[in-house]
């Protein structure tokens, strides 16, 4: 049965716990509907929690309306929680320069990820399967993406799981049949102005036809194995990146001899390691600026290669060193963020995923959990905006609900940390006063209070 398959798969893939709070993904269309319907069934099994999450993309006018109604009819029939909103993707598509199908997507995982902060839950389910795998590698492929893009889709990324991912669309049917639901059809999965569609509804029906009719299946296995093989390499890399980079207030570096030993595929990789000390995304990074990078270390010292993102790579003596060119003549390491943000910094030597959202005071749990990567700060006293940075001098805490200030360095001291290690850690700052030491403190002028209006919520987890 689907529901043995859903477990076996869970439990060989940890996808959801006893206990957990999922917040589910539901379009209204048959695999978000069979997605929901199976974890209903596991519901007082594990004792879940789940939400039912849609969102409205404003691009089908009635017939979105129409979903929109149906998934919460759905979410009441089953005595769920139901959430939604309301997104013009188009307008969003247009300001980030991105086609619909991206901003759209971006903009769910936005949603989801913001009302999982929110609400308190711990995990978001989709309801990709094997097809949408297969179709994903090769539209990555056609694309020219390198070995991680045509990996296909996990299973499991951080708090998102995908609890059906292993089932044919077929199988799916089979379940919605079975169990007499129903479901509403979007009349834009047959529009060929999307690149996938032309995917699903062109490349691979004249492959099943012509070629081999288990064409999906072969791919989805194919992409299977190079994430294991990739996954090899992915953990080699990060041995040799921890090895050979270094940090140096906000820059980066590697030695040239160190590095001309490695194989060409670990260089790469390394290399795609370090950017993302600057940048969560690396997609515009290209095979031609990895080919360049790589050839910095047979260069006279001085040379230098400009990056997308200001990021600029240059020979140096011996290294080759990597900074942020927005950074020349200015403070140490700083990231400003605007909430919705969501990043990947480095915090004590450790790749931390930092997001952040704004919500209302009464949607915040009454009682606040005291965890070392998780704050919660008065959204409305926040005068100069904020940014992560290195300390600098000048910089303080509020002490107590007097006023009382103390400097930064002070705390480090209290705190035990070395002198040589302090310009390397990182705060939360508005202007110079410190809202948050990552980990520890945080300051008393920014607490959350009965009078808040509205809380900024900071999550940092181990990416």
């Amino acid at each position: 049965m689907f529901k043995e398959k859903v477990l076996k798969y869970n439990e060989k893939n940890k996808l959801f716990n006893k206990g957990d709070r999922i917040i589910v993904g539901v379009s209204g269309g048959k695999d978000s509907v069979c997605l929901l319907d199976v974890l209903d069934k596991c519901r007082e099994e594990f004792d879940l929690s789940l939400l039912v999450l849609h969102v409205n993309h404003g691009l089908r006018g009635e017939e979105a309306d129409r979903d929109e109604a149906f998934v919460k009819a759905l979410a009441a029939e089953r005595g769920l929680p139901f959430y939604s909103e309301r997104v013009d993707v188009r307008a969003v598509a247009d300001e980030m320069k991105m086609s619909e199908e991206e901003a759209g997507r971006n903009v769910r995982y936005r949603i989801m990820q913001s009302v999982c902060m929110e609400r308190g839950y711990n995990k978001i389910a989709v309801a990709h399967h094997q097809d949408d795998v297969a179709e994903t590698v090769l539209f990555q492929l056609f694309r020219g993406s390198g070995p991680r893009g045509i990996s296909g889709i996990f299973p499991k990324r951080e708090y998102l799981i995908r609890p059906i991912l292993f089932a044919q669309s077929s199988e799916i049917d089979d379940y919605i049949k079975q169990n007499n639901l129903d479901f509403c059809t979007d009349s834009s999965n047959m529009d060929e102005t999307y690149s996938r569609n032309k995917v699903r509804l062109r490349v691979f029906p004249y492959v099943e036809k012509e070629i081999n009719n288990k064409a999906k299946i072969h791919v989805a296995e194919a992409a299977h194995k190079i994430s294991l093989q990739y996954a090899y390499i992915d953990r080699q890399a990060k041995k040799i990146y921890m090895r050979i980079v270094h940090a140096d207030r906000g820059e980066y570096y590697y030695n040239c001899e160190e590095f001309d030993q490695l194989d060409i595929v670990i260089k790469v990789e390394v290399i795609r390691l370090l950017l993302k000390n600057f940048r969560e995304s690396v997609k515009d990074i290209n095979e031609s600026h990895y080919r360049m990078i790589i050839g910095l270390s047979g260069k006279e010292a001085g040379k230098k290669v400009m990056l997308p993102g200001f990021i600029c790579a240059e020979k140096q003596y011996g290294c080759v060193r990597f900074k942020n060119q927005m950074q020349d003549g200015g403070p140490l390491y700083c990231r400003k963020c605007v909430p919705p943000f969501e990043e990947v910094i480095e915090i004590r030597r450790e790749r931390m995923l930092v997001c952040m959202d704004v919500i209302p005071r009464e949607n915040l749990l009454k009682e606040i959990p005291q965890k070392d990567y998780t704050k919660w700060f008065d959204y409305d006293k926040i005068k100069n905006g904020m940014c992560f940075r290195n300390p600098m001098a000048g910089d303080y805490f509020i002490m107590d609900a007097s006023g009382n200030k103390k400097k930064l360095s002070r705390y480090y001291i209290d705190e035990k940390i070395p002198a040589s290690e302090r310009k390397k850690e990182i705060v939360l700052a508005d202007g110079n006063h410190v809202m948050w030491a990552v980990p520890g403190r945080i300051s008393n002028a920014y607490k959350v209070t009965e009078e808040t209006k509205r809380v900024l919520v900071v999550v940092a987890a181990l990416n």
